[in-house]
């Protein structure tokens, strides 16, 4: 597994250990319908490289951590965003090198909110945008 995996994989996993409200993994195929919900998935958003002399290479990525609950009562939808935006915060800034993955994680991280649709499942969602920095060696 790749460093890039590795920091990806922890901060799926910090999402799915948050308590005040129960996340599921995203499934391998997209939901049917809103009973899975809430998930949460990670993914690689958008990054850039440089190398800063012959024997370090930086990469800076962005990482979102999406969120998705269901909007078939919007009260209970926010309520659960209300929760989770203070929590998944906190062990962002309790993890900053999440578990050794990563250099650090360039705070602030932006946090969205907005209706989404996936898979036809209408849901609201909130995004974590969490910039990564990662030191590489160079390849000669």
């Amino acid at each position: 597994m790749s460093v890039v995996d590795t920091a990806i994989a922890r901060l799926q996993a910090i999402a799915l250990s948050c308590t005040g409200v129960t996340i599921k993994a995203a499934p391998i195929t997209p939901p049917e319908d809103a009973s899975i919900l809430p998930l949460a998935i990670a993914h690689i958003m958008s990054g850039i490289g440089q190398a800063d002399n012959a024997t370090t290479a930086r990469l800076l990525l962005t990482v979102n951590v999406d969120f998705h609950f269901s909007s078939l009562t919007l009260r209970s939808a926010y309520q659960q965003i209300d929760a989770i935006i203070p929590e998944y915060l906190q062990r962002l800034a309790g993890d900053p090198t999440l578990a050794g993955a990563v250099e650090t994680i360039n705070f602030p991280v932006n946090v969205r909110v907005q209706p989404a649709t996936w898979n036809d499942v209408v849901t609201e969602m909130v995004t974590f945008e969490v910039p990564l920095k990662f030191l590489e060696t160079p390849i000669t």
